[in-house]
């Protein structure tokens, strides 16, 4: 049987949470921050480190995107623009405020569209299988997020 893997970007309080989580599980476990030292401790503990946000949402099937809010996910995505991301999910679990996209896109409106986040749950063992994650029509379609739901 394969490794599971996953990549992590974004490592403040949840992302270093969730990398060490499944490394703790057995997961080959990719990251990647904007402050490289942020890895450091992951890194010794078997984590590998990506140069750049393309190569950490390249290295693995499944990307977990854990940023402070959606400007610093717009400014990650911007950088990681020529990933190839056929076959693969990334789950943004960014935060921001309610109003946070709509805000910004009034106030520069040639921006690009405001990213969103893709909501994900798990069920308990008894229950009916989650509703896929919703869309955001206006999102760019290189990174509008599937519509499988998580497995636990």
């Amino acid at each position: 049987m394969d490794t599971p893997a996953v990549t992590v970007i974004g490592l403040g309080p949840m992302g270093r949470a969730m990398a060490a989580a499944y490394l703790e599980r057995g997961y080959a476990v990719t990251v990647w921050n904007r402050t490289p030292a942020r890895a450091d401790d992951l890194v010794a503990r078997g984590a590998r480190r990506a140069a750049t946000p393309a190569a950490a949402l390249e290295a693995n099937r499944l990307a977990v995107v854990s940023l402070t809010d959606y400007d610093a996910l717009d400014a990650v995505l911007e950088q990681a623009g020529g990933a190839d991301l056929a076959g693969r999910t990334v789950a943004n679990l960014t935060s921001d405020t309610p109003g946070g996209p709509a805000r910004r896109r009034a106030a520069s409106p040639s921006a690009a569209p405001p990213t969103s986040p893709a909501a994900c749950r798990c069920p308990r063992p008894s229950s009916p299988p989650p509703a896929p994650p919703p869309t955001t029509a206006d999102r760019p379609r290189r990174w509008r997020p599937t519509a499988r739901p998580w497995r636990c």
